[in-house]
């Protein structure tokens, strides 16, 4: 089923004849594969017009669907700066911190938590973003249920609330800048003006879950020191204790109150003038090369199949002794394949 037998010898058979033979026993090996690949690169020249068209038609016919017919997504961006709680509340309890050194000082470090870099903050912020509780808060407190699922059919399947997490997600994604420390939000929709929208109550809901947790601990930790300052009877730890009760008050009111609490906002929501995807010209050249692909391979395995069907009809006919003169050597047995190559082939002298 190749071009010049099956080890690199011919052998006569119908088409062929003995000079044609003689002129390819010498072949080595890599002769051989260099033969098959040559007539190969013949049966693809011979079908350029072909190639050629179907791959510029369907790239170029795919490319303007994607431009003109399909949906256009635009991506709301967002820049922040992740602040830990400590950082953002040191102006306002700098004084009473400095009051409580020592041993209050240590025990203020373990109620406030430690410090967190800005890696970490943006990890659990996007964590938090992510989840499937915060996002399922969003889109009912926002009421996002038609911008996400959009017009429904009443016979359409009740979208669940899971179903419109994994949606939501879909949409939303982050990045991290390790050099400057900033955490990029972005949100995709078909309409800019909802993109930036939904992507400003992200902002908003991120800071107001942050804002409530930092409040809860704060009251927690109060509540928990005044119980303390009750149960004890020494007169410096009592000053102490008030100490720290004070100023886990006060960093829950600063943190009801801050406006940049937790993060500072860059970069408000703001969407680019053009469409983020789909992309014309990518999706027109990764047609066109499936479609090339696909032609060079319908080609070949069509020649490959037409000569398996006329060896194995040869095989089923009597054998006949055929005259070098009756037939003309067939193009894949003989010096057509590539004449010059095989001429270059023959032994000299």
């Amino acid at each position: 089923m190749d071009p010049s037998g099956s080890n690199g010898h011919s052998t006569p058979s119908a088409g062929g004849n003995a000079t044609v033979a003689g002129a390819h026993a010498h072949l080595t090996e890599a002769q051989h594969a260099t033969l098959q690949f040559l007539y190969y690169v013949n049966l693809l020249r011979a079908r350029w017009i072909l190639i050629v068209s179907l791959t510029i038609g369907i790239g170029l016919a795919y490319g303007l669907y994607t431009k003109f017919l399909t949906v256009k997504w635009y991506r709301a961006q967002a820049i922040v700066t992740p602040v830990a709680p400590e950082a953002s509340l040191s102006m306002g309890t700098g004084a009473a911190g400095d009051m409580v050194d020592g041993l209050g000082g240590g025990i203020a470090s373990i109620l406030e938590g430690g410090g967190a870099d800005t890696v970490t903050l943006a990890e659990r912020y996007t964590a938090i973003m992510n989840s499937y509780a915060f996002t399922t808060d969003l889109v009912s407190k926002y009421h996002l249920e038609h911008n996400i699922v959009g017009a429904r059919s009443p016979n359409a399947p009740t979208v669940t609330k899971w179903s419109m997490h994994t949606m939501i997600t879909d949409r939303f994604s982050t990045e991290y800048d390790y050099k400057s420390g900033n955490l990029t939000l972005y949100f995709l929709d078909p309409s800019p003006v909802e993109a930036q929208r939904v992507l400003g109550y992200y902002l908003d809901s991120l800071r107001d879950k942050l804002r409530n947790e930092e409040v809860q601990a704060g009251a927690s930790a109060a509540a928990s020191l005044e119980e303390e300052v009750r149960k004890s009877s020494d007169a410096l730890l009592q000053t102490q204790l008030y100490e720290l009760m004070a100023r886990q008050i006060q960093r829950e009111k600063i943190a009801e109150v801050q406006s940049d609490f937790a993060f500072k906002v860059v970069e408000p929501p703001v969407v680019p003038d053009n469409y983020f995807s789909p992309k014309a010209r990518h999706n027109a050249t990764l047609a066109s090369s499936i479609t090339l692909v696909l032609v060079c391979t319908w080609i070949l395995a069509s020649d490959f199949i037409r000569r398996a069907k006329e060896q194995f009809a040869a095989v089923n006919q009597e054998p006949t002794a055929p005259s070098a003169d009756d037939q003309p050597p067939r193009p894949d047995d003989s010096e057509e394949v590539h004449p010059r190559f095989v001429r270059n082939l023959r032994p000299k002298g």
